[in-house]
């Protein structure tokens, strides 16, 4: 590629066009396409939670207003098949990251007379938990804790101030809390089309929670897959 004198606009060869075109023909296309899944977290807690083994139009959605007896949609997980790509997609997965989202809101009136639980749900799921990451019959490539050591790469930046002039006197009481630090990068795997994977997290024993709450599994990674 050389550059014009005119405005510094690059001159265009066939070559430069062919590079990034959409339609690539029988080749295939490497995009950052990380997996996603998710799952409610009851306030009873559990000893397990498994990820990917309910695809799209399967299980049960955790989404926010999706209701109780909905499938699960894109709002949830970005698989079609159970617990393997299907036929033209392949994985190159880098790391690892799970989101926590509390069944509490940041923000409570503080003349309610709740409690805001967002910033203990938050910590007790967090300090417990092992991830468990299998490919194949019998390989783990993750087995790893507690949950806090799987922190997001984004988050709710919050700065906020108390309103009202008293504690009888109606405002707002702000409690956030996410877990933060480097993302947990792997050695990584590629996972070929149709290969069997499953993900759990296990706990020794159910962490309860105040409401219920929604965890987010990703797996950070780029998608191989045949261009179109």
């Amino acid at each position: 590629m050389s550059l014009s004198q005119g405005l510094g606009r690059p001159i265009l060869t066939a070559q430069d066009l062919d590079n990034h075109r959409a339609a690539l023909g029988n080749t295939q296309d490497v995009v950052y396409w990380p997996l996603f899944d998710s799952s409610t977290y009851l306030p009873a807690g559990t000893t397990q939670i498994s990820f990917f083994t309910s695809p799209i139009g399967q299980g049960i959605s955790s989404a926010p207003g999706a209701g109780a007896t909905a499938v699960k949609s894109l709002a949830d997980t970005n698989m079609y098949s159970a617990g393997q790509l299907t036929k033209g997609n392949e994985f190159f997965m880098t790391g690892q990251e799970f989101i926590f989202f509390p069944g509490d809101a940041p923000e409570q009136a503080i003349a309610s007379g709740v409690n805001n639980f967002f910033v203990n749900d938050t910590y007790n799921v967090g300090k417990s938990g092992v991830v468990t990451l299998q490919v194949g019959s019998n390989r783990q490539y993750i087995q790893d804790g507690p949950l806090q050591n799987f922190p997001p790469s984004t988050r709710l930046f919050v700065a906020a101030a108390l309103a009202g002039t008293s504690l009888t006197t109606v405002g707002s009481n702000i409690a956030y809390a996410s877990w933060v630090g480097e993302p947990y990068d792997i050695t990584p795997i590629y996972i070929e089309a149709t290969q069997g994977f499953q993900e759990y997290v296990t706990w020794p024993a159910a962490v309860t929670v105040s409401v219920t709450a929604r965890l987010f599994s990703r797996l950070r990674g780029y998608l191989i897959r045949n261009a179109q």
